[in-house]
């Protein structure tokens, strides 16, 4: 199956997220640069990216995840805050090279009521002045709507990848489809979109969420696998599908390590029933 992980701190150094995959039997994760509710980032030793990359190699801990931090907004009515995502994402696309990750997952930022239109076309101006050069792969999120938040809508995201000058790529959310109005009881429907409008091989992560608010209720408020309003048997759907395999799936559930091993050892297991009976 697709690699599985969750979201994991590396405040106590890069080399401990190695050891916190392996006891809770993931081979992948997501983490943040900095932190997610403002600038600072933490300046990391050279000897910790390189015992980082050994045990990366060793333990085959791969398609590793960098998020962006939440209050980067790329169309902000600010201009000083949208030079300043620009920056802070930049730094990122080098701090990410050095560990040897390629992918980066973005959300595409709030209008502040300038507009749709005015925020896509901001939020390209600025994307078009990230330096992805050595192949990083910048991955606009799915979002679920609330307030002035861009990228709820496909075509949304579409216009965004599709006239950006650097290449993009897409993170499909679960808990944000849902509460965004997509169905995800029909999620191959939702594909085929994707595919005429993007292409599928655009997606490049799948963000895998249960839902506590209702369909359609734009909002952004994940609950534990199979626990929430969307249930485990349309998860499993979408995590399972032929046509997104090789996509790093990653957990951002409200739980901790042990919550998380409880999660991924259910869903490899449900994999594993699910080849037998093929």
């Amino acid at each position: 199956m697709n690699r599985i992980g969750c979201h994991l701190s590396t405040s106590k150094g890069l080399q401990k997220t190695i050891e916190q995959c392996l006891k809770i039997n993931a081979d992948t994760f997501q983490f943040f640069p900095r932190n997610p509710r403002g600038s600072k980032s933490r300046l990391i030793p050279r000897k910790e990216i390189e015992d980082f990359l050994e045990l990366r190699n060793i333990y085959n801990i791969n398609d590793i995840v960098c998020h962006g931090a939440y209050t980067m907004n790329l169309c902000s009515d600010r201009e000083d805050l949208r030079k300043l995502a620009i920056r802070l994402i930049n730094e990122d696309m080098k701090k990410i090279q050095d560990m040897n990750i390629d992918k980066y997952v973005l959300h595409p930022g709030n209008h502040k009521k300038q507009g749709i239109e005015k925020g896509l076309d901001m939020i390209i101006h600025g994307l078009n002045q990230i330096d992805v050069s050595n192949g990083q792969q910048i991955c606009i999120e799915t979002m679920s709507g609330k307030g002035t938040e861009l990228g709820s809508d496909l075509k949304e995201i579409a216009f965004i990848v599709n006239n950006a000058k650097i290449p993009l790529y897409v993170c499909i959310d679960t808990c944000h489809l849902f509460s965004s109005g997509v169905k995800l009881d029909t999620f191959d429907e939702y594909l085929d979109e994707f595919d005429k409008l993007l292409g599928i091989d655009k997606i490049k992560v799948i963000h895998c969420n249960d839902s506590m608010m209702p369909f359609e209720g734009n909002k952004d408020r994940h609950e534990k696998f199979g626990k929430g309003l969307i249930g485990e048997s349309d998860l499993l759907d979408v995590i399972f599908s032929e046509r997104l395999k090789g996509r790093p799936i990653i957990l951002e559930t409200p739980n901790d390590l042990k919550g998380y091993k409880m999660e991924i050892n259910d869903i490899r297991g449900k994999f594993n029933e699910l080849q037998k009976n093929k």
